[in-house]
């Protein structure tokens, strides 16, 4: 074996082993997510002068924070070269981790026949978002407009929302957008029948001018809180937004704007075939962000997410417009704090919308890019906490605060044992998993052969973290036992004084 194979050298702040490495059975190299950003208008490209394209948004993706992974995306035109030329197939779908949907057309169409999603697609589609992949699926559209005259079925509802034509039969994600009737574009009928979040400028604009879409100006979400458990006792609970929404600097509180957005939707009931169980029930989809209409004081759904990692079946967001990740909206926002939080958001879907065994990749590199960065290193053999928070503060601000929970536990937590129970926190556990590399990485550079693997270092950690943590709180509950006597003697051996009188 050479030495270079045998050698292990740091790329930045990142140990790489070669293959005889006594380190390499535990390094994971960062994964690579790809993404397809699937449309059918021409305008949805990579150029930067498109209004409808997506060039601003995968450029934040790609170099705004690369800590979780390498973020491969492609934009594909289902008419490029031909009417539909470009189907969702079996093959097509398996060279990617996960499916944007920014269509454009509203349905079939006499020169247009197949437009809308065919049969061999759903069914593609369906195999790849269950058990087999688990891909994930951001659904967009937009506003309603009237049905074209020439649809191939004359029955459908009068107002069709831009994109249903490959958005509403996308299994399960379909059911999460409104594709007929309103809201529409068209504010002189009656201004409650559009949905706009768009912000004033301080110039007098009217809020139904499209021109406020690509100012510097966001609109502000109100955004769905979760609880993260209290550590200690009588502590209030903490609440964090989910994480689609949790920013490097603190909650997303920021989006981009527009005057007629979409709407989205929820199904009247939730069939088991459809929607699927897992072990801890049934999970359903649920609004993360709203918006407001400052015309009238009105409150919208803006995001909603599914997450069907606990019943096998992939991540879905859906979104009232893929306006929130055009060009033409983004252009407005110079370099700082807007910018830099609506990039958050773009990478935070990149990541949350990944198949669990992607997921897995990524927190597979999250520890050992921790485990043996030089910073932890200096602080190996010290307490847990201290581990964690030096662990956490190389981290700095490369990964927003959710995420970094999601990364740290291998399993899914439920929100009401989050509430109930006094949960560890998650520098702790960081701390108790780094403990247990050290002490690995430590055993193999001394020729140790039968040592744990990654999985078993993870669940290893995470179990020393919660003794760790169990047993504080029972020294902390011992303690409080004693506090009814410590009380009562210290009063009795306080000396008797008369009270005093005010006259």
């Amino acid at each position: 074996m050479t030495t270079e194979e045998t050698a292990a050298a740091y790329d930045g702040n990142v140990l790489v082993p070669g293959h005889g490495h006594p380190w390499f059975p535990w390094y994971c190299p960062k994964p690579t997510v790809r993404i397809l950003c699937y449309t059918d208008h021409p305008q949805v490209n990579f150029e930067l002068a498109s209004d409808f394209g997506v060039r601003e948004m995968r450029d934040l993706i790609v170099s705004h924070n690369p800590f979780h992974a390498t973020f491969d995306i492609d934009v594909l035109d289902r008419h490029a070269g031909g009417h539909a030329k470009n189907l969702l197939t079996t093959d097509l779908l398996m060279n990617y981790d996960q499916v944007w949907f920014f269509g454009v057309e509203q349905c079939n169409r006499g020169p247009a026949p197949r437009n809308e999603l065919t049969d061999d697609e759903v069914a593609a589609l369906d195999d790849w978002m269950g058990t087999s992949a688990q891909g994930g699926v951001l659904i967009t559209g937009d506003h309603a407009n009237p049905r074209p005259v020439d649809a191939t079925d004359a029955g459908l509802d009068p107002l069709l929302n831009l994109g249903r034509a490959l958005g509403h039969r996308v299994p399960r994600a379909g059911r999460l957008r409104r594709w007929e009737g309103l809201p529409s574009a068209d504010p002189s009928t009656d201004p409650r029948f559009t949905h706009n979040t768009q912000v004033p400028d301080g110039l007098g604009t009217p809020l139904d001018n499209l021109t406020l879409q690509d100012d510097a100006f966001p609109q502000r979400l109100r955004l769905t809180p979760y609880p993260v458990g209290r550590p200690w006792p009588w502590l209030p609970v903490r609440y964090r937004p989910h994480p689609l929404f949790c920013g490097r600097s603190g909650p997303i509180e920021v989006f981009p704007d527009h005057m007629h957005e979409g709407a989205l939707a929820f199904p009247a009931t939730y069939p088991e075939d459809e929607w699927p169980s897992g072990p801890h029930g049934q999970p359903l989809p649920e609004v993360v962000a709203f918006g407001t209409d400052k015309r009238f004081a009105r409150t919208y759904e803006l995001v909603s997410a599914y997450d069907g990692t606990p019943a096998s079946v992939g991540r879905i967001v859906a979104d009232t417009t893929w306006h929130h990740y055009f060009n033409v909206n983004l252009r407005g926002f110079s370099a700082g704090p807007v910018r830099d939080a609506i990039a958050d958001f773009y990478v935070n879907l990149a990541v949350w919308l990944s198949p669990p065994a992607l997921r897995h990749r990524m927190r597979c590199w999250f520890w050992w890019n921790l485990a043996t960065h030089p910073a932890v290193q200096m602080v190996k053999g010290h307490h847990v906490g201290v581990l964690g928070r030096t662990a956490v503060d190389v981290l700095g601000g490369r990964a927003g605060q959710c995420l970094l929970a999601e990364l740290t536990w291998p399993f899914h937590v439920p929100v009401e044992h989050r509430v109930k129970m006094p949960w560890p926190p998650d520098e702790v556990v960081i701390g108790g998993v780094v403990k247990h590399y050290h002490e690995t990485l430590d055993r193999a550079l001394g020729g140790d052969r039968d040592l744990p693997d990654i999985n078993a270092l993870v669940d290893n950690g995470v179990q020393l973290a919660v003794d760790e943590h169990t047993a504080q709180l029972r020294e902390f509950a011992a303690a409080a036992d004693e506090l009814p006597g410590l009380v009562d003697e210290l009063r009795r051996s306080e000396p008797a004084s008369d009270h005093v009188r005010v006259t």
